[in-house]
């Protein structure tokens, strides 16, 4: 439904609608009496995302006055949204509307902008040839009607053309393409009130359990959880995005931002410190492009590629860029470097002379260093900055309009702070990194400093579900990796340990909680985010919190983190039936 919606003409730049500045809306449903579904998904979400909407139905018995009466209304609204529930007829000919309906449209979208959308006739434009912004949703049935609220406050791209011609006025083919804009960060209206008194907010974007073929009640043990967490003072506030078979079960933020009174509540728009999710959705997602390019090898050696990382130890000239995916190279888990160094050449200087700890492909040990060398690896092979790198290769084709490093100030308001940090930069950390090698490297790094939401990472892990293919905004059905390279990466590498190219894999007591398949892969972030994928059970979870605010010691997103995953599985069932798709 969300593809087939078509834009015909736009011709003030009203859609999508500017949340931000649009005020008051005026929503007017035409439909038959006997159209009972006419109206009643579109509406709702629009006023989820337009806190002062006003919505009106009417049809073709509705008297000449009511009209009048609604030019009046219309004076004090911002834009007009006629919805129109119009059945085909046989060839273009003529629509049937009554005329009072004619001239109220006419009228009104001279002296204000309005969007008529048609649910059903795609030639409905005959009867209102001024009106300047006209969309198609193809179908009166709730699906049409929630693609159509959702691209019309930019949540979803508009990325339809005509089938048909509509003589005289537009062509076969034509359609006005729409990115989609910045995520909902929820009702307009505020978070509700969930179990023990937690704010929740809901984004549009999620289904209901009925729509997921789910109990009405399925996830209501999860909600509680993650409250009841909160309460426990696990973290100040969690963001939890999940889906199944494509259908987002969850998309909904949880407490707040900060443990201080009048906090601002956690929304699916909220901005996190990912911390080593950097690893897998930045610095590894960068290695398999270029592997595929043919730029990278995953059995080249490191120094091949940075011939001065190879000072210091002669094991060195071994490491091959596999070693480095595995945390097989030797490597110590971690130096603070940032206590006596800052800046690019200081740390290539200290990584060159840095000695291995043990022979390279002996044994597993998890380090930071590798994927900070791996980062400036992708930078020798690629050419590019790695920040650059990925956004144009990664987020910029899947719409992750909110992931990147260094956040820009004018978003501080969204972005959760980490640590009350004591020791290095004596201040309450918020849109600056947490891990301290990656700030002392300028905010970019391999192994940490990437920034992000719930709903970006949505996007993310549905491409790896499908096979590394984007179909989301601003691009669709754009290939970035193939699938067989992310099985190579995503796979255990062999039975000495979990891990898989840049990922992880369950193992004993592993965050994904035990009842995940042997598929599964996943990483998780120090500053307390995680993000699980199981294509067996076709099912994501994203996990995004600080609980490290305010400080690092507090540990309980362990069992807590493993708890959740359990009650998801739980309440999604074993995965191997394709729920809602019969």
């Amino acid at each position: 439904a969300t593809r087939s919606l078509t834009l015909v003409r736009d011709t003030h730049g009203v859609v999508p609608l500017n949340l931000s500045g649009v005020g008051r809306v005026l929503s007017v449903t035409y439909a038959r009496a006997d159209q009972l579904v006419a109206g009643r998904a579109f509406d709702p979400i629009l006023a989820s995302e337009v806190g002062r909407i006003t919505s009106v139905r009417v049809g073709p018995e509705t008297p000449a006055a009511t009209y009048d009466s609604l030019r009046a209304s219309a004076s004090d609204v911002e834009v007009v949204l006629v919805n129109a529930y119009v059945p085909p007829r046989a060839g273009a000919g003529d629509v049937a509307v009554p005329e009072a309906l004619r001239d109220f449209v006419e009228g009104i979208a001279r002296d204000r902008p309005t969007v008529v959308t048609s649910f059903g006739n795609p030639y409905l434009l005959t009867a209102f040839p001024s009106v300047s912004a006209y969309l198609i949703a193809w179908g009166e049935h709730e699906v049409s009607q929630r693609a159509a609220a959702r691209a019309l406050v930019g949540s979803t791209a508009i990325t339809g053309h005509l089938p048909v011609s509509i003589p005289p006025y537009h062509e076969l083919g034509e359609g006005i393409q729409r990115a989609a804009q910045a995520p909902p960060s929820g009702p307009r209206s505020g978070p509700r009130v969930g179990p023990g008194g937690i704010p929740v907010t809901v984004s549009p974007l999620e289904v209901s359990a009925a729509q997921a073929g789910l109990p009405d009640t399925a996830l209501d043990a999860v909600d509680s959880l993650v409250s009841a967490a909160i309460l426990d003072g696990v973290t100040p506030g969690a963001v939890l995005a999940v889906a199944q078979h494509g259908k987002l079960v969850r998309l909904r933020g949880y407490g707040r931002l900060d443990y201080a009174e009048g906090s601002p509540a956690a929304t699916p728009g909220t901005i996190y410190d990912l911390a080593s999710l950097t690893k897998v959705v930045g610095t590894t997602m960068a290695a398999m492009i270029l592997l595929e390019e043919g730029r990278l090898e995953l059995d080249d050696a490191v120094v091949s590629h940075l011939p001065w990382w190879g000072g210091g130890d002669p094991r060195k000239a071994e490491v091959t860029l596999r070693q480095l995916l595995l945390h097989r190279s030797g490597l110590p888990p971690f130096r603070a470097f940032y206590r006596d160094i800052a800046g690019r050449a200081a740390y290539e200087t200290a990584l060159g002379e840095l000695p291995l700890d043990f022979d390279p492909g002996t044994r597993t040990t998890y380090s930071d260093l590798g994927p900070m060398t791996l980062g400036l690896v992708v930078e020798a092979a690629s050419g590019e900055p790695l920040d650059v790198f990925l956004r144009d290769r990664v987020w910029e084709p899947l719409g992750m309009r909110d992931t990147g490093f260094n956040p820009d100030a004018g978003q501080l308001p969204r972005i959760a702070p980490t640590e009350v940090d004591t020791v290095f930069r004596h201040t309450h950390l918020r849109g600056v990194v947490h891990d301290e090698n990656a700030f002392a490297l300028g905010g970019v790094a391999g192994h940490a400093g990437l920034f992000s939401t719930a709903y970006d990472l949505s996007l993310f892990a549905q491409m790896m579900l499908d096979g590394g293919i984007a179909d989301a905004p601003p691009i669709s059905d754009v290939r970035l990796v193939a699938d067989s390279t992310i099985s190579a990466f995503t796979r255990r590498y062999d039975a000495t340990a979990s891990r898989a190219h840049g990922w992880d894999t369950p193992a004993e007591a592993p965050s994904s909680g035990e009842s995940f398949s042997a598929s599964a892969f996943g990483h998780t972030g120090f500053t307390g985010t995680s993000l699980w994928i199981d294509p067996e059970r076709d099912l994501f979870v994203v996990l995004l919190t600080n609980r490290v605010n305010p400080t690092r010691e507090n540990t309980k997103h362990v069992p807590f983190r493993r708890a959740l995953h359990e009650a998801l599985v739980r309440a999604l069932g074993d995965g191997g039936e394709e729920l809602g798709n019969g």
